[in-house]
């Protein structure tokens, strides 16, 4: 049995996690809350406080939930067809939404956050109607994820 100590509960897409630092380290974890088992109560006095980061702002600039202590916002950039822009434009996919360029045929758009398996996922159910400008890095990911998926999808081909 590991003790943990919480800070913050997070609701993202129904599904509740909870922040929190394992008594024997100095970082925070998240966990989900449907795959814990039990909990046990300890004596108030054996709680830590975390110093390390406001809560109020942590999850500001990130999609979802996962993120570390040391993570940056980096400048995502994503153009989608026009058959997608009115569902980005009225659903922004994240509060720091810019649009960076507008016409009949494309739309292209730069959010400030923190690259993570949520905004893949994001971008992920785009799929053909969105491409990743950049960082590079993360372009990168999409691109590989992308390209196992497809592989499997090959794989699984019948012959006829």
């Amino acid at each position: 049995k590991e003790i943990y100590h919480p800070y913050l509960l997070k609701e993202y897409r129904n599904r509740w996690f909870l922040i929190c630092c394992n008594a024997e380290q100095e970082h925070l974890v998240t966990l989900a809350l449907d795959r814990m088992e039990a909990f046990y109560e300890l004596d108030t006095k054996l709680y830590k406080a975390y110093q390390g980061v406001d809560f109020e702002t942590y999850y500001s600039e990130c999609i979802g939930v996962t993120r570390s202590e040391k993570d940056r916002p980096q400048k995502v950039i994503l153009k989608f067809n026009s058959k997608n822009a009115p569902y980005v434009l009225t659903k922004p996919l994240h509060h720091s939404q810019q649009i960076v360029l507008h016409n009949e045929t494309e739309l292209i758009i730069r959010i400030d956050v923190i690259p993570n398996f949520e905004l893949e996922r994001e971008i992920l159910g785009f799929g053909e109607n969105v491409e990743v400008l950049g960082p590079k890095l993360l372009k990168n990911v999409i691109e590989r994820r992308i390209t196992k998926s497809l592989k499997k999808f090959r794989l699984k081909k019948s012959p006829n």
